[in-house]
């Protein structure tokens, strides 16, 4: 009788041992669908993305300051992202430089549970890795509504109001120190010119270049000509001769390149009589801004190139 009672005891024992095995098996598995198991669908120009409710290893190209900016943890990022001045040198040590593309085995590697990306090719080629949210260049509205679109990508919400109310407290002091050296925003025009390769470029509102900052930000306004570039490209390569099309009361200008070709055409812009003839030239109201803190257009950029830009403009006036 003790032997039966012990033998349906052993017999209990390996059955709850065979099941403790089975649920771990299954527990591991769970593991590595479990990070997506909570899930929320955003909606994308493709059609809705399934993401994580809070994804905890994001991938990024083009938009590694807009996850930064709201404290999104980024593990992987393109370099040029990474050469960001706006990014402390903490924040880069943290993240894998993945070079000038996302290549799929190096982005594996990083085990990531959301990748976002400005390039459409990427969320085929990565779509097996993580869910593949791609953002067309220009497509998230002024940079307010680019804090609350990522704020509402990666569930930062909250952190995406905050920097908000940052930013308009930010403008406000900033566009104070212009008011009070005699520059109105409200009723001055401004116009974005980029010398790239020996070629003359004007850029909307929405190409980077300092554009968010000088409207959204400071208040200034567009001539009709830059407004309409943010309806098509965001940018337009024009000739000396049509530079009086995009006149404006100040104009702001970047050199992408540094080439001794790119040299030559500035001092040759400079020379140039189209160039001259255009009222802010003659006033001594063209701003010539560093491209490298100029290019970058996420909420942290923006916030800082609007003291940048009131500084140059005070200096010039």
């Amino acid at each position: 009788m003790k032997r039966t009672k012990t033998m349906k005891r052993l017999l209990m024992l390996a059955g709850m041992a065979v099941l403790t095995v089975t649920l771990a098996a299954c527990g591991g598995h769970s593991a590595k669908t479990t990070s997506t198991t909570a899930t929320r669908t955003v909606t994308t120009s493709g059609g809705g993305v399934k993401v994580p409710v809070h994804p905890k290893r994001i991938v990024t190209n083009v938009y590694t300051g807009d996850v930064l900016s709201l404290g999104g943890h980024v593990v992987g990022a393109t370099s040029t992202d990474l050469q960001s001045p706006y990014l402390s040198k903490k924040t880069r040590a943290g993240i894998k430089d993945l070079g000038l593309t996302l290549k799929q085995e190096a982005v594996l590697k990083l085990k990531p549970d959301l990748i976002v990306t400005s390039n459409e090719a990427d969320v085929k080629a990565l779509k097996k890795i993580a869910p593949v949210v791609y953002v067309a260049y220009g497509s998230t509205g002024d940079i307010k509504q680019t804090a609350t679109k990522f704020g509402n990508l990666i569930n930062r919400k909250a952190q995406a109001t905050d920097w908000i109310k940052r930013f308009d407290q930010q403008a406000k002091t900033q566009a104070s120190r212009l008011t009070k050296a005699g520059i109105d925003p409200k009723k001055t025009s401004v116009g974005l010119f980029d010398l790239q390769n020996g070629k003359l470029f004007v850029d909307g509102a929405k190409w980077g270049r300092g554009g968010q900052a000088l409207t959204t930000g400071l208040g200034f306004s567009l001539p009709a000509a830059f407004k309409t570039l943010d309806q098509g490209a965001g940018y337009k390569q024009i000739s000396l001769e049509s530079v009086n099309k995009y006149a404006a009361d100040w104009l702001f200008f970047s050199q992408t390149t540094s080439t001794s070709q790119d040299k030559s055409a500035l001092s040759d812009l400079k020379r140039d009589p189209y160039w001259r003839k255009l009222a802010a030239v003659k006033a001594n109201h063209v701003v010539q801004l560093p491209f490298n803190k100029m290019y970058y257009f996420d909420p942290d950029a923006v916030y800082g190139q609007m003291k940048l830009i009131v500084d140059a403009m005070i200096k010039a006036k």
